[in-house]
């Protein structure tokens, strides 16, 4: 034997010896000296010929299919060389098409423990730099097929809606192990090659949708999951972690944006605009008194408004890579001001005794809603301003209108009977003191510190402020004007704040 293939002992690097006499040989890479017995002994004289002819054998039952005699024999090869990358690589990629042959599912971890195995064993070889190339391109390619099959695995796999938390950790998991992906040493990978980089970016744009449809709400008919706080935290973590790494590879990736949630989202506002569509078809004999019959239709229709401005909030705000700044992301924003419409009209119905009852949100509920009204229109007011003011002017103009008539309605019998039924506290007394608190927590929809917008005046929200005022005054009246007795009665403890909110409004809008 005049020369041989060997591992170091001491670093682990394939090298190329001479023999020699002195049987003597100094690794080039480390510089540690050792002998030919010594390399034998530990097993890393490497039998070339052996090697070459069972990484053949291998790839004939790899392309024709037989990945489990496959993974058999390229495990051969990597026993005979333990630095054979490409042996390394295929045999765990045999293991994985062997098992999806066999029907089951290979997660993320074996994806990342094929390419980081690989990509370390290749950095202990000395093969030419276009072979290392070629095979990583190869291997990052076949990654990013493996993990987006992965990925629609796991979507077709847990489709019902009982099965949605489950798909929702499935994506995490999918996004812990990729994490590996982010750890890989950047000289070994190429990391700095424009080509290669581009299929790793590829790579972790597949794992960034999995963690985006792990916080996305997932719908199955009527059926909508929510993800929890913690799915929530943990996905934004780790994508804040793919996010920076594919940043430092491509400096200013702009994020490609969520088409995919945001197909879904659309998909369940469209239904949900069908419910207030059908809700109207209904009602309209009564929508012409601003009445509204209780029942499935309007039931289906408000649980399809406040789950679909939900969805909307949580695929800008909370789905990572939400915020695209795109037309789309402009029309999600439309349909939830216009869902937030029905949300905030107040509803009347009449009652047993023939009265009118009105309902409105309650203040405390209002202010919490708000929260993220006012934050879709911020973000809309970059997006599509006009857009913006078109949609608040109708919000604004649908509960101003039924305010309006329902205030207007009642206000001459209120004229006429108001001072009697507040002396004797009779039926009408609280009849009209709900009736006017009701008017009063609708007008509260205006005040900006519920959607701080204050871009252009408009006129319904001054209308309705201005009824909202009238009517506090009705009820101030009706207690004698005396907030201690205001404040015994719980359901009216917000009179007061609304109050002086609405006169401070209407002095900064007028």
């Amino acid at each position: 034997m005049a020369s041989f293939h060997a591992i170091c002992l001491y670093c682990g690097k394939s090298v190329y010896f001479e023999r020699n006499k002195e049987d003597e040989y100094v690794c080039p890479y480390c510089g540690r000296h050792t002998t030919y017995s010594e390399l034998l002994a530990g097993g890393n004289i490497i039998n070339v010929e052996q090697a070459r002819a069972d990484y053949a054998t291998a790839h004939e039952y790899f392309s024709a299919g037989d990945f489990a005699m496959a993974e058999k024999f390229f495990d051969k090869v990597r026993k005979i060389d333990k630095n054979n990358f490409f042996a390394e690589y295929f045999y765990r990629l045999s293991d994985i098409r062997r098992k999806r042959q066999e029907g089951k599912l290979c997660g993320a971890e074996f994806v990342m423990d094929m390419l980081a195995e690989s990509v370390a064993k290749m950095k202990l070889t000395s093969q030419p730099v276009n072979v290392k190339r070629g095979f990583l391109l190869h291997a990052f390619a076949e990654t990013e097929s493996l993990l987006g099959a992965l990925y629609d695995t796991i979507g077709a796999l847990y489709c019902k809606p009982e099965d949605a938390d489950t798909a929702r950790r499935e994506y995490i998991v999918m996004g812990r192990d990729c994490r590996r992906l982010t750890m890989l040493d950047r000289d070994a990978a190429m990391l700095g090659d424009g080509e290669v980089s581009a299929h790793v970016v590829s790579v972790c744009e597949v794992v960034m949708r999995a963690l985006q449809r792990a916080v996305s709400f997932i719908s199955s008919g009527d059926a909508l999951s929510m993800p929890s706080a913690e799915i929530c935290d943990e996905a934004k973590a780790l994508y804040g972690v793919f996010i920076h790494f594919v940043r430092t590879i491509r400096p200013g990736y702009t994020v490609g944006g969520c088409e995919a949630v945001y197909k879904d989202n659309a998909a369940y506002n469209a239904a949900a605009k069908t419910a207030v569509l059908e809700f109207a078809r209904s009602e309209k004999a009564d929508a012409r008194r601003f009445l509204t019959t209780r029942g499935e239709a309007f039931g289906n229709m408000m649980y399809r408004c406040r789950t679909a401005f939900d969805y909307t909030y949580n695929t800008i705000f909370v789905c990572p890579g939400g915020k695209t700044g795109s037309r789309e992301e402009a029309a999600l924003i439309g349909d939830a001001i216009l869902f937030s419409e029905q949300i905030m009209m107040p509803r009347a119905s009449v009652g047993p005794d023939g009265l009118v009852e009105l309902t409105a949100n309650d203040y405390s509920v209002l202010t919490e809603f708000s929260r993220k009204l006012s934050a879709l229109v911020s973000e809309l007011e970059t997006l599509d301003k006009p857009l913006l003011d078109s949609s608040l002017e109708r919000l604004y103009s649908s509960v101003c209108e039924a305010v309006r008539y329902r205030f207007n309605e009642e206000e001459p019998r209120l004229r006429r009977e108001i001072d009697e039924a507040r002396m004797q506290k009779n039926r009408k007394y609280f009849h009209y003191r709900n009736l006017m608190f009701g008017i009063v927590c609708a007008s509260a929809a205006a005040l900006t510190r519920i959607v701080p917008y204050t871009g252009h005046r408009l006129g319904d929200r001054i209308r309705l402020l201005k009824i909202g005022k009238q009517a506090a005054d009705v009820l101030l009246y009706m207690f004698g004007y005396r907030l201690e007795d205001i404040e015994k009665v719980p359901k009216f403890s917000s009179l007061t704040e609304i109050y002086g909110c609405i006169n401070t409004d209407l002095k900064l809008l007028s």
